[in-house]
């Protein structure tokens, strides 16, 4: 029970997040509300890795650190643009297309099985998607939300791979740090004048991605996968609500119909486990005497 509450308030997180960028003036500088999220994550895990190291040496990974850096901002740049111009549940809703495209792409550059299960759920998902977003014209943003998920599946890719090769600390620290070398001339091209929201949203940013990465990380030390996987599509029904409630977004039947597709693809691939871990519940409850 812990840790599936650990899960829904990773996801409760995520959406807040979602909502503060949401809020803010639309003339915001974007890459300058990213600097500011990296830069305090970064500043947030360094007492973490000066300990654990004694010290700050740089990672002997540090050029795969610099790639997933620049993958870390252009993507998170395009979301928030996303973000401010689309209704939280379209922009949450593509952001779940990462998850579909890392499968395709652990099969293609990592080789690894796609069984049947995956490949239905990950159809059912992306029609539920395509429900909830209703693309009835080329809408830029919505193009710029698909590419951002698409730089997401590549650095998950990436991370998936060198994931073993050290502390998960001086992954997360390295890859913020090293973020700044191209966020800096990127928030001065962009020319946008200093907010002070932007800096107070950015720290808000860093502390929930933080919290939602211990969140998650210690849920999943504290049950299986296939028992948290589909908590986490709840972020969809959490932008949903937080869309309703703050900002008036109300979803018509089709998105309602699409966020329970997309639901659905969370439990079909783990749907064994759990009908396994339920008939272990029922085998192990106490029975009425006669």
């Amino acid at each position: 029970m812990q840790a599936l509450l650990m899960i829904l308030l990773a996801q409760w997180l995520i959406a807040t997040g979602s909502l503060l960028i949401k809020l803010l003036d639309p003339n915001t500088g974007v890459f300058q509300l990213v600097l500011y999220r990296q830069l305090f994550a970064t500043l947030l895990v360094l007492p973490f890795v000066w300990r654990l190291q004694g010290g700050l040496r740089i990672s002997p990974l540090y050029r795969v650190h610099m790639v997933r850096a620049l993958l870390i901002g252009l993507g998170n740049g395009l979301f928030f643009i996303a973000i401010m111009n689309l209704p939280l549940a379209s922009v949450t809703a593509v952001l779940y297309l990462s998850p579909l495209m890392l499968l395709v792409m652990s099969a293609a550059f990592l080789k690894e099985t796609i069984g049947y299960r995956h490949s239905v759920a990950g159809i059912i998902g992306f029609c539920g998607i395509l429900m909830i977003s209703q693309p009835s014209s080329l809408n830029p943003y919505l193009l710029l939300a698909v590419l951002g998920a698409l730089i997401s599946a590549s650095n998950n890719l990436i991370l998936k791979r060198y994931s073993a090769a050290e502390h998960p600390f001086s992954t997360l620290f390295w890859s913020n740090a090293f973020a700044m070398v191209f966020l800096i001339p990127a928030a001065v091209f962009e020319g946008a004048s200093l907010v002070w929201d932007a800096s107070i949203v950015g720290m808000l940013l860093a502390l929930f991605y933080l919290g939602m990465t211990y969140l998650v990380i210690h849920a999943y030390r504290r049950a299986d996968a296939s028992q948290l996987a589909p908590a986490e599509y709840t972020g969809l029904v959490f932008a949903t609500l937080l869309g309703l409630w703050f900002l008036g977004e109300v979803p018509n039947w089709l998105s309602l119909i699409g966020i329970a597709l997309v639901m659905c693809s969370a439990v079909l691939p783990v749907y064994p486990e759990l009908k396994g871990l339920w008939r272990q519940r029922v085998s192990r409850a106490p029975r009425a005497p006669d």
